[in-house]
C-alpha cells in the first residue's frame, strides 16, 4: 500500500445515519486514494460505531470515541492531535465530496509550494426553512462573482477581508478547505471557546503565514439544515461576538500603523452593526448568550464616546420606529 498523503478527518456528534453514510460512500469513491480517515465521535447519544462499522473493514478507516463532550472546536483538535499525515482535510457528518475532491486538492499542493491552504468550490444544499438559507445562496454567488481562480495572497486578502469586517467567510467550511500540515503546527490549534466562528477565526490566524489558493470548480455539497451546527447556534444565539472579537485579536496583533487604523475603522462599524442587530434580538425576544462579551466591554473602555455615540444612534433609529 503507498504510503497516505491526506489525513480525512471526521468529526461527529449525534449524526443522522442516512448523513453519515452519504459522507462516507462518497470519501471511498475519490479518485485520489492515498488517504488514512479518522471518524473521531464527541460523546455522542447514538451509537455512531454501529454507523461506521460497515466501514471499518477498509484499513484506511479508523473510529475513536470520547467519552466526555469536548464541543466543535475541541473535536477538531482532537482529530488533527490523533493524525499525522502530511495533508489534512475535514469531511463533516452531512456534507459529502465530488470524487476528483482529493485529487484537485493534492495537484494544488504539488504544483505550489507557497500555498498552504486549497479552498474548493462548493454548492449549499439548503434542506429545511430556515432563517439563514438566504446568507448561505448569497454567499455561493458571491464567490462565484468576486473570487478569482488560482493563488490569493495570504496577507493582502486578509486586509481586505479585515476592512469588510471579517465578512462573509468567503474561503469556506473547514470540510471544503485543505491544509498542510505544517501550516497547522505554526497556526496552532482551533479556538475552542469560540462557538461559532472558530473556522474564520483559524484563517485569520493562517493567512498571516501562507498565500491560498481558490479551485473554481465544484467540488462538493455542504448540507443546511435546522440540526446543523450553525442553525443550532443560532438558535441559542451563540456567536454574537466571535467576529469582534477576532477583530480585536487581529488589531492586538499590529503594529502602530495605517493597517492598525483600517482594522479600527471596521472594528467600529461592525460594533455599530452589532449593537442593531443585539437591540434587535432582544426586543424579539430572542437567546443571546453573552459568551465573549469580554471583549465588547474592553472596547467601549476604550472608546467610550464612540460606544455611546452608537449606542445613542440606536436608540433614536429604534424610537423612530415606534
Amino acid at each position: 500500500m503507498e504510503k497516505a498523503m491526506f489525513s480525512v478527518l471526521i468529526p461527529t456528534f449525534n449524526p443522522r445515519p442516512e448523513h453519515l453514510r452519504q459522507a462516507l460512500e462518497r470519501l471511498r469513491a475519490q479518485t485520489e486514494t492515498r488517504w488514512q480517515a479518522l471518524v473521531h465521535d464527541d460523546a455522542s447519544n447514538v451509537d455512531v460505531r454501529a454507523m461506521v462499522e460497515p466501514y471499518l473493514s477498509d484499513p484506511r478507516m479508523t473510529f475513536r470515541h470520547s467519552e466526555k463532550r469536548l464541543g466543535i472546536g475541541g473535536n477538531w483538535n482532537a482529530c488533527v492531535a490523533q493524525s499525522q499525515e502530511p495533508i489534512v482535510a475535514f469531511l463533516f457528518q452531512d456534507d459529502w465530496w465530488e470524487p476528483e475532491y482529493l485529487e484537485r486538492a493534492l495537484a494544488v499542493f504539488r504544483k505550489h509550494e507557497d500555498i498552504g491552504i486549497a479552498a474548493l468550490a462548493h454548492h449549499y444544499a439548503i434542506e429545511d426553512d430556515i432563517v439563514t438559507a438566504q446568507e448561505y445562496r448569497e454567499l455561493e454567488e458571491l464567490r462565484k462573482r468576486e473570487l478569482t481562480p488560482g493563488r490569493q495572497e495570504g496577507r493582502a486578502f486578509l486586509e481586505q477581508w479585515v476592512e469588510r469586517g471579517l465578512r462573509p467567510n468567503i474561503i469556506g467550511e473547514p470540510d471544503f478547505v485543505v491544509m498542510r500540515r505544517s501550516l497547522i503546527e505554526e497556526t496552532g490549534a482551533f479556538h475552542e471557546e469560540m462557538p461559532q466562528s472558530l473556522d474564520a477565526e483559524y484563517w485569520v490566524r493562517a493567512l498571516r503565514h501562507t498565500n491560498w489558493y481558490f479551485v473554481p470548480e465544484l467540488c462538493g455539497t455542504f448540507r443546511v439544515h435546522s440540526e446543523g451546527a450553525t442553525a443550532q447556534n443560532r438558535e441559542q444565539g451563540q456567536g454574537l461576538f466571535d467576529r469582534f472579537r477576532m477583530l480585536q485579536q487581529y488589531i492586538d496583533a499590529l503594529p502602530s500603523g495605517e493597517r492598525k487604523r483600517a482594522a479600527l475603522r471596521a472594528q467600529v462599524k461592525q460594533f455599530q452593526e452589532m449593537a442593531q442587530k443585539y437591540r434587535g434580538k432582544r426586543d424579539r425576544g430572542d437567546t443571546i448568550t453573552l459568551r465573549g462579551a469580554g471583549a465588547l466591554k474592553r472596547f467601549c473602555l476604550r472608546h467610550p464616546l464612540v460606544a455611546l455615540h452608537t449606542l445613542w444612534q440606536v436608540q433614536r433609529k429604534n424610537a423612530s420606529k415606534a
